[in-house]
């Protein structure tokens, strides 16, 4: 009995111990890799991912061509940013570059609006306008006053007890009006360079200083002490026509003679340099311009002043720190025999290097074919022939979207049309009826629709600013930037073409900048009336710069004074450029 128990007991345990194995197998098993793969979804409309499933199927995912349009600066965008900049930097680390200056890698350098302000100073600008290139400071600022330059400018109180008239009180301010000055491009002598500059000119009032009195007159007050321009000066002696000044803070001594300008330190500065108005309870000071005076980029008045001592004082400069830096973009009209190419780059930065003019005889495009930018009469006026190239925008200038568009082919068994965009690739657009009758398409470009009508032997018909009708209109090419090329009239004896600045992109104009340019057989001529090109002798091309910023360079020229020339550079700003011009005051 004993023997068989034992017997089943170690069979149970047998089983046991198999189950148990037979579980361990089966957990093992279950730990490894699944043979079947996941699944793939290769087709999501609207994952923002475009598989190749999903080209030509999902616009959502696969219209690369839709892209937002530009965002432009206007002078108003510059003018709110200049106001939010804060100084970053110390004086000894101020960026020193030059200023617009042709090298001899013909590259066009920018002196650096940098975001450094001087601790004490003031820049000349207003609430609603920035310094232009060729305007008037005195157009931009007002009489400068103790906000403006508190440690130049200060006010004060004069007081003064004697036993003959008692106790005498009157309160004095002062006051500095810039009279003139502008920014301008040209060439200095002195360096030989090409670049910006501020100038003066001989016999100008640069500014105005002004020493009012209030309820009092200065000879109550000999003896007193009386800030000017931000020196501390013992009033010595006055007379009627006379006032004399001894330092405190400076060994200066000053006299000021009525019509008969100034002594300082016993050096005689004339009436026509330093022209003294004195009354009794007045003073005014106008500096003249001695010579004719240019001041480049990172350089100050005082250091061209002769003598310097006109200034008065050691605590005020006047500061030309360049142009304001922004972006550039090249236009080139390049001549190769007798034939004119055109490069540029649009909005929606796409670069076109286009055949622009054939020269024998004059005509648009190249020897075989043309460049169209005019629409025809009507739908019928198929003026776009096989291999032509054409213009085609928004029907907008500020904020415009140019594309050049050549006519490859129609297959008119197909009912296809064979476009080529040449700073994209080829394209085909269907089209429906019968060519030469009633054959149309639907062009879209830009969003925009270009309504096509197909004519009979390789020819088309275009609505080129999508208006949406056919009416000899005429398409301009609008650069990045917002600059406006526009062909304004082809005969058999030349080209006529501008180059545009929108109104709505310069600071408080009406009207539009326009540079008249002329192709003929004689080369490219730029209008003097419009941009005056100066010979630099760096690089012997002509150099010029318009009032919004756009700098000109005509190389190979055989005109200088009619300014004709074999090709022209146009470096284009996206925004303008404005002059940086800062009143310095020092402690």
């Amino acid at each position: 009995m004993k023997r068989r128990t034992l017997v089943v007991f170690n069979r149970i345990i047998i089983f046991i111990c198999i189950a148990f194995l037979v579980l361990l197998i089966a957990l093992i098993s279950s730990c490894k890799p699944g043979s079947e793969p996941g699944v793939a979804y290769s087709f999501v409309c609207g994952d923002s991912v475009c598989s190749a499933e999903e080209v030509g199927v999902c616009d959502i995912d696969c219209d690369l061509n839709i892209e937002k349009e530009p965002v432009v600066k206007t002078p108003s965008d510059v003018l709110e940013e200049l106001r939010s900049r804060i100084r970053n930097y110390t004086r000894e680390e101020k960026l020193e570059q030059e200023n617009p200056v042709v090298e001899e890698d013909e590259r066009i350098v920018v002196e650096s609006f940098t975001s450094y302000l001087p601790e004490k100073g003031f820049r000349v600008a207003s609430r609603y306008n920035l310094l232009s290139i060729g305007e008037n400071i005195s157009d931009v600022i007002s009489e400068l006053n103790k906000f403006h330059l508190p440690q130049v400018l200060r006010s004060g109180r004069l007081s003064s007890n004697t036993e003959a008239f008692g106790l005498r009180a009157a309160m004095y301010e002062q006051f500095l009006k810039l009279r003139s000055g502008s920014v301008v491009f040209g060439f200095d002598e002195n360096t030989e360079r090409t670049t910006t500059y501020l100038s003066f000119k001989e016999g100008q009032p640069i500014l105005n200083y002004r020493l009012e009195l209030y309820n009092g007159i200065f000879k109550f007050f000999e003896g007193e002490t009386i800030n000017l321009l931000g020196h501390e000066y013992v009033i010595t002696e006055v007379t009627n026509n006379t006032m004399r000044l001894r330092g405190l803070t400076t060994p200066d001594e000053l006299l000021f003679r009525d019509n008969h300008g100034v002594w300082v330190n016993n050096r005689v500065i004339p009436n026509d340099v330093l022209n003294v108005t004195l009354k009794h309870d007045y003073l005014r000071i106008i500096l003249v311009a001695p010579d004719d005076i240019s001041v480049l980029p990172g350089k100050s008045l005082r250091e061209y002043l002769i003598p310097p001592e006109a200034l008065l004082t050691n605590r005020l400069d006047l500061v030309y720190e360049g142009l304001t830096e922004t972006p550039v973009f090249s236009i080139k009209i390049s001549r190769r025999g007798d034939k004119y190419k055109l490069s540029f780059t649009t909005n929606k930065n796409r670069s076109y290097n286009i055949p622009l003019a054939y020269l024998n005889p004059i005509k648009l495009g190249d020897e075989d074919n043309n460049l169209v930018y005019r629409e025809g009469e009507d739908n019928t006026d198929y003026v776009i022939k096989k291999k032509d190239y054409f213009i085609i925008n928004n029907n907008k200038e500020v904020n415009g979207l140019t594309n050049i568009l050549r006519l490859i082919s129609v297959k008119e068994d197909d009912n296809i049309i064979v476009l080529e965009d040449p700073a994209l690739e080829k394209f085909v657009v269907y089209f429906e009826g019968t060519p030469g009758v009633n054959a149309s398409a639907d062009l879209i470009i830009d969003n925009v629709l270009h309504k096509v009508y197909v004519g009979e032997n390789d020819t088309i018909s275009v609505d080129l600013d999508g208006n949406g009708r056919i009416n000899v209109d005429e398409v301009p090419i609008i650069t990045a930037g917002n600059g406006i090329i526009r062909i304004n009239s082809v005969n058999n004896d030349e080209i006529n073409i501008s180059l545009i600045t929108p109104k709505e992109m310069r600071e408080n104009e009406n009207s539009d900048l326009e540079t008249d340019i002329i192709i003929n057989k004689d080369g490219l001529r730029i209008d003097r009336d419009d941009v005056k090109l100066i010979r630099d002798i760096k690089t012997n091309s002509l150099i010029g710069m318009s009032n919004y910023g756009t700098l000109f360079v005509l190389k190979d020229y055989s005109d200088a004074e009619k300014q004709i020339g074999e090709d022209l550079l146009v470096e284009y700003p996206v925004v303008q450029r404005f002059a940086d011009v800062i009143v310095k005051g020092y402690e």
